[in-house]
């Protein structure tokens, strides 16, 4: 058995895959432990030349799943994961890239503390710095953060409150190692068809997970991608409900797997917070904006599942509520959109955009 499968979807990045190929193959760790699934996802360039020459070089290490048809991020992982053999799974983006040392020091970490899901830092690389130092960046072994490891065992719904809203994790998926056999026995799987479809795999594991490790080192390296998921995402104002359907996803398994009977306060914070404010924000820094039906069926749908989210305290304890309350109780016409807005950016101004 592999002791690490790294999934990685691709999609018309042959400007970056290389370097994200490259940047496994050279861990510390060596490359006969990795077991790397790169899934072509119907690319138009040349992007699976490239990956067919590293599955040529690494046949016992690298697998390349051919798709004929785009299916997006959400299927392609969710295919690949029906590959992977590995002891523990790791996902990365095709123009991100991981340290020297990222998987060694995660590998070792996991298997010593038996960890569930393994969590690291990442670091934002912009497209000049790539750029000025070519393949060399991935020379780089900087990982320190100053800050020490914290291993949490989730005990009581205390435990799972900091681990969701105390800074201890982010909805994404990428800044994770999990154990394979914790993701197939609660059959974690990403939204299909959609831009937004991480949290419909993080989500549940966090709610599930029951021994969590942070290593606060920033092992991977997140390219500041200008023609990345947002931008696209800009392009296609169809795509403005995606974190809506996820989140409906995630709504229907929270009820199937109980999550709205044993920790209803924090599922209601967890869902009203992803749902309503995510779908705002996240499409307003994407330049995509709602118009007074869409901003009226957030407001209803958020209100109809959860009447009584005002006695939430996990809730009412959060910075952003008052902005939050304000904005799921104003009545919008088409008239009214623009002032909706200008609520919404001076929340974000106090608040922040990252939901």
């Amino acid at each position: 058995m592999k002791k690490i499968s790294i999934l990685i979807p691709v999609y018309n990045t042959e400007k970056y895959i290389n370097r994200c190929v490259l940047s496994l193959v050279r861990q510390s760790i060596g490359i006969d432990p990795l077991e790397i699934i790169l899934i072509n996802d119907a690319s138009t360039d040349n992007s699976p030349e490239y990956l067919y020459a590293w599955e040529k070089e690494f046949p016992e290490s690298i697998l390349v799943i051919n798709l004929e048809e785009n299916v997006k991020q959400g299927a392609a992982r969710n295919l690949a994961l029906q590959y992977a053999t590995g002891e523990y799974i790791a996902y990365l983006d095709s123009d991100d890239w991981l340290v020297p040392d990222a998987l060694g020091l995660l590998y070792e970490k996991a298997k010593a503390t038996g960890a569930e899901i393994t969590a690291y830092l990442s670091r934002d690389v912009s497209i000049e710095e790539q750029e000025r130092k070519g393949d060399a960046i991935l020379l780089e072994n900087d990982y320190e953060s100053g800050l020490e490891d914290e291993y949490l065992k989730i005990k009581d719904i205390t435990d799972r409150i900091i681990l969701f809203f105390g800074g201890k994790s982010q909805r994404g998926c990428w800044d994770k190692m999990y154990r394979r056999d914790f993701v197939i026995k609660h059959d974690l799987k990403y939204t299909e068809g959609v831009f937004d479809e991480e949290s419909r795999f993080t989500i549940p594991a966090l709610m599930h997970v029951k021994t969590y490790y942070l290593m606060n080192k920033y092992l991977h390296r997140y390219s500041d991608n200008p023609m990345g998921t947002c931008s696209n995402l800009s392009q296609k104002q169809e795509h403005i409900h995606d974190n809506e359907i996820t989140w409906m996803q995630l709504y229907d398994i929270f009820k199937k797997e109980g999550f709205l009977k044993k920790e209803p306060e924090l599922a209601e914070a967890v869902f009203i917070h992803n749902y309503f404010n995510r779908s705002l924000i996240y499409n307003h820094v994407c330049g995509l904006e709602y118009d007074a039906d869409g901003i009226r069926h957030l407001q209803k749908t958020t209100k109809r599942l959860f009447p009584h989210y005002r006695d939430n305290p996990i809730l009412i304890n959060m910075r952003s509520f008052p902005y939050m309350e304000k904005l799921l109780n104003v009545s919008v016409e088409e008239g009214s959109v623009g002032s909706f807005y200008a609520a919404l950016s001076e929340w974000e101004s106090v608040v922040g955009t990252e939901v």
